[in-house]
Parts: C-alpha cells; structure tokens; sequence
C-alpha cells in the first residue's frame, strides 16, 4: 500500500509535469503570437507592394488615357453650339418650313390660274 510518503512524490510529479506542459503550451503560444505578427508584417507589405504597382499603372496607362478623353471632350463641347442657339435655330427652321409650304401653295395656284 501506498503511504503518505509515496502520495507525496506521485503529487510532486504530476505537478512537475503539469508545470512543464503549461510552460510548453505558453512557450508555443508565444511562438504563434509572434508568427502571427510576422505573417501580418508580410501581408502588409505584399498589399503595399500590389498598391505601389497599382499606382505605377494608374499613372502610366490609366490617367493619361482618362486625360486624351477629358481634352476630347473639351473639343467637342467646345465645337458644339450652345443649346440656346440650336433651340433658335429650330425655331427658325419650322417658320422657314412654313414660308416655303405657303409660297409652294401660292405658286401652285399661279400655275392654275394661267
């Protein structure tokens, strides 16, 4: 039979053994925490590469090509009548349409007058 002698070393090595498990335990949480943080320093700098590689073609390939469009689109609008004048010009061309219908007709009758 055991005596207290004996019960006294088996709680000895149990908790020398639990202590040395928590220490092991801790010691890989430590070492996650600190992969962790490194893959995080890694991902943070692979996204700012992308972004610089981004900006790279943004600058050399988009945003000239989206300024050629801007200066396009100034000449155009430059080259375009001002809405007021076309608005007129209209209004001129159904009252000029309505002059020519009236003499067509006023020449019409002349026809079948002689």
């Amino acid at each position: 039979m055991l005596d207290k002698q004996d019960l006294q070393a088996i709680k000895e090595l149990i908790d020398s053994s639990i202590t040395a498990s928590e220490e092991r335990t801790h010691a890989e949480i430590r070492a996650s925490e600190s992969r962790t943080q490194a893959e995080i320093v890694a991902v943070r700098a692979e996204i700012k590469a992308a972004e610089d590689r981004w900006m790279t073609f943004y600058e050399s390939a988009v945003q000239p090509q989206l300024q050629l469009l801007a200066e396009g689109q100034q000449t155009i609008l430059e080259t375009l009548a001002p809405k007021s004048r076309v608005e007129a010009l209209e209004e001129e061309v159904v009252f000029l349409k309505s002059v020519v219908r009236n003499l067509a007709q006023d020449v019409a009758d002349l026809k079948q007058a002689q």
